[in-house]
């Protein structure tokens, strides 16, 4: 039987023509990251930079920055789940994300995730800052003010 799934796991049926495939941990952090308009290289940077005084590390930078990128290559990849709290924090001293969406995205199914800009990765949760006018608001079931703007698209 040459269509049977692999390893006994059941195959998804595709999503609906014209659908958005889910957000995943993975791609919630890579918009997120890129929306603060950062590398892998500028993100490790800050972390090393600001998580230092904090952790009192003793190894050399060049080591430091080189885990981290290979941290956060990592946590881009699909399927790949940050298990500690920890790291969360450790990536919120390199741009802004809500760890509770994170954790949601990881461990809910797609129908109980909180919606979240295509554009931007903000939610209700971590709405963009527009100056002046505050926060952005929903223009689209799928993009922010912000995003519809054009700010960051």
């Amino acid at each position: 039987m040459l269509h049977a799934p692999l390893f006994g796991r059941p195959v998804p049926p595709p999503p609906p023509a014209g659908a958005l495939p889910p957000f995943t941990p993975a791609s919630y952090l890579r918009l997120r990251r890129t929306a603060a308009r950062l590398t892998i290289e500028q993100a490790a940077e800050r972390i090393a930079d600001r998580a230092a005084p904090v952790q009192g590390r003793r190894i050399g930078r060049t080591n430091a920055l080189a885990e981290l990128r290979a941290l956060l290559r990592q946590l881009e990849t699909p399927g790949v789940v940050a298990r500690s709290a920890d790291t969360l924090a450790l990536l919120r001293l390199a741009f802004p994300f809500d760890p509770d969406v994170y954790r949601q995205l990881a461990t809910e199914p797609a129908d109980r995730h909180p919606r979240i800009c295509r554009g931007c990765g903000c939610s209700e949760h971590d709405a963009c800052a527009v100056e002046p006018f505050g926060n952005c608001a929903w223009a689209a079931p799928t993009l922010c003010t912000r995003c519809t703007d054009g700010e960051l698209l």
